[in-house]
């Protein structure tokens, strides 16, 4: 019979004085938010600090993140887009999304068994994943893991969708160990137990980056440069998507051809990361209509 493990009365005593604390910070925190509310405080900096502890001890479908979602509701009354900043941070910071992610990758994989980049190497470890896993969040990783899906392998935008719920579907109701490898833990290595699929406007924005990312639509390469620069996430994966594209150790021997191909790729990632830069102050200098 195996020893029965007891924690001792100390641990228990801590565990109830955290507990203790931290629910006098959430209670404190209700009626700081409702104070808020009731003023119209509109100083978020002042508001942060008296609602940023929350996140010391917040998790996935509490008490806690609903205050939260409380507060950045409050928030979008008067900065709508702070309010969407904080929730698409928040769901970062949650890991809702990251099964989706690991879907993509998986799905990846599967799409693009087989193919080899211009150096001969594996198409999915040289390229995608490096790509996928240039990471500033869930979106862009989902979006770099499968840019090239339908440029390369020819799926319409529906059934890469349709394909990526379906693998989601599938680890989602897997034990872990059945669908882990090991480059997924630098996806996010503690993943949320409430897997989230997209949303129907997270789908079409989606797809939309797809479709811009595809230069088969384009008559151009200058129009598809052109087009990717009007969308900020086809910016950011198409700049991680430069810049594997732009490392030359994977080709063992380089051609005139190759070296051309890469002053292309640089010309068009630069004029790519100004007109992202360019975007990000323009988001930064948008101030919030301030009402009496």
């Amino acid at each position: 019979m195996e020893p029965k493990f007891e924690f001792s009365q100390d641990f228990i005593d801590a565990m109830k004085g955290f507990s203790a604390m931290f629910n006098e910070q959430q209670r404190e925190a209700t009626v700081m938010l409702e104070g808020f509310i009731k003023l119209n405080e509109r100083d978020v900096d002042y508001m942060d600090r008296y609602m940023d502890h929350l996140f010391d001890f917040m998790e996935a479908g509490s008490d806690t993140e609903e205050l939260i979602h409380r507060y950045y509701d409050y928030i979008a009354t008067f900065d709508p887009q702070e309010a969407k900043h904080r929730y698409d941070e928040l769901e970062e910071h949650l890991g809702y999304k990251t099964h989706i992610v690991f879907a993509a990758g998986l799905l990846a994989k599967e799409l693009h068994i087989g193919q080899k980049d211009k150096g001969g190497n594996d198409y999915f470890t040289s390229h995608l994943m490096k790509v996928g896993l240039a990471r500033n969040n869930w979106k862009e990783q989902v979006c770099g893991f499968l840019h090239d899906a339908t440029e390369n392998i020819g799926v319409s935008l529906d059934e890469l969708i349709n394909k990526l719920q379906q693998k989601w579907e599938e680890i989602t109701k897997k034990p872990e160990d059945e669908w882990w490898e090991e480059w997924m833990e630098d996806v996010m290595p503690f993943h949320n137990d409430i897997p989230q699929f997209l949303s129907p406007e997270e789908t079409d924005k989606i797809k939309h980056v797809f479709n811009l990312l595809n230069h088969h639509n384009s008559v151009s390469r200058e129009e598809y440069i052109e087009k990717i620069k009007t969308n900020r996430l086809a910016m950011e994966v198409k700049i991680n998507d430069l810049e594997s594209n732009m490392d030359l150790s994977r080709i063992p021997n380089p051609t005139n051809k190759d070296l051309q191909r890469l002053e292309r790729y640089k010309k068009e990632y630069e004029d790519i990361r100004q007109a992202l830069y360019k975007l990000l102050d323009k988001e930064c200098s948008i101030k919030p209509t301030e009402s009496n």
